[in-house]
């Protein structure tokens, strides 16, 4: 009996101990899921704010590139307006087209890197939705460690209830060894009986001893369990932090992309004054000619889309070209030619048809 009770005690000093070390644990692992879940939101609402800032700047961006493309197109109007009046001018619109092709290519830099960024902040989307379904995973885990808690605290409570009644045992034993001194004479087939139930009593609670043992055995085992699932959650965590690093660096990527676009526009708003330069030029330039071939209308270049002689529609590729004789718009195939006229000694563009007639009368009329 003296045994089974300092048995008893070390097991009431084991199981306080255990107690003990299961409250140290759970406390940890709420504390760091406290912290991680915290991380997790601010991260959150950074990346939903710029990604607001990066759509506004998409649609901005995309704006600003309608309008160079119209402003391009009138340019390109304008250019071919210049070309066919004067070489002079021709050589100043062909460095204005190169430039203007230069900015064209930059901006469609700029379109492809807009598309990375999208692309970039949809995978961040995707890693923040992974992310989310990772701590519904833990959350989910954290209420199965809280279930096995409660498990071990009521397997604790029935090995104090078993404690409590061996305890009695124990006290009804020793109230019977008394009684079995008083009364040895008298009671000698009555304390064999007795003998014989202390020592089915002594055997079931050596088979309790063993039972606890193996409970003993089996909370070490989810202790661990617990201990390997906290090292997943901080390397995890360490994850999560990697993936805000990245996050601060596209931020970045973002303002310096920002200063690109700043530096862009002034140089359009530069080529657009040096445009309207142009326009003026080429104004003074038509009042010249007009003035020169006596009031000749030229037709204008919004009123023709085809070439007069081959009807070929006009494009960036296919341009338009006034015939210094007739007024008309044909292309350059169809106005390659050059003679001089009255109104200007030098040779100028003439269209195949004027070409003709202005030869013929030269052969007829010699003199």
């Amino acid at each position: 009996l003296a045994i089974a009770k300092n048995n008893i005690i070390k097991l009431q000093e084991e199981n306080q101990q255990l107690r003990s070390e299961n409250s140290l644990i759970l406390l940890k692992a709420q504390q760091h899921l406290e912290v991680t879940q915290g991380d997790v939101s601010v991260e959150r609402d950074t990346y939903k704010q710029s990604r607001q800032g990066l759509d506004e700047m998409y649609n901005e961006a995309r704006r600003q590139l309608k309008e160079e493309c119209q402003l391009r197109q009138d340019v390109e109007n304008e250019l071919v307006v210049q070309v066919s009046m004067k070489q002079e001018m021709e050589l100043a619109m062909k460095l204005l087209e190169k430039d203007i092709h230069e900015k064209q290519d930059t901006l469609i830099g700029l379109r492809q890197q807009l598309d990375e960024v999208k692309a970039i902040n949809v995978e961040m989307y995707q890693k923040m939705q992974s992310s989310d379904e990772g701590m519904k995973q833990k959350n989910d885990m954290i209420s199965r460690l809280e279930e096995k808690t409660n498990q071990i605290t009521a397997t604790m409570k029935q090995l104090e209830q078993r404690l409590q009644e061996a305890e009695r045992h124990r006290t009804s034993a020793e109230e019977g060894a008394r009684r079995f001194k008083l009364d040895f004479a008298n009671k000698a087939d009555s304390l064999q009986r007795q003998i014989e139930y202390k020592e089915r009593q002594l055997q079931q609670l050596e088979t309790d001893m063993k039972i606890e043992k193996e409970w003993r055995q089996t909370l070490q085992n989810d202790l661990e369990r617990e201990r390997d699932t906290v090292a997943q959650l901080s390397a995890e965590a360490l994850q999560i932090n990697g993936l805000k690093k990245e996050f601060h660096r596209l931020h970045d990527e973002n303002i310096q992309l920002k200063t690109i676009c700043e530096d862009q526009e002034q140089a359009l708003e530069e080529l657009g004054s040096k445009l309207s330069e142009s326009k003026m030029k080429i104004e003074d330039i038509k009042e010249a000619n007009k003035a020169l071939q006596g009031g000749q209308v030229w037709l204008k270049d919004k009123e023709a889309s085809h070439c007069k002689l081959c009807e070929k529609e006009f494009s960036i590729s296919r341009r338009k070209h006034h015939c210094r004789n007739c007024g008309e718009i044909f292309c350059n195939s169809c106005s390659d030619n050059e003679l001089p006229l009255p109104a200007s000694p030098k040779p100028v563009r003439v269209c195949d048809t004027c070409h003709a007639l202005l030869l013929q009368r030269c052969s007829s009329n010699p003199t």
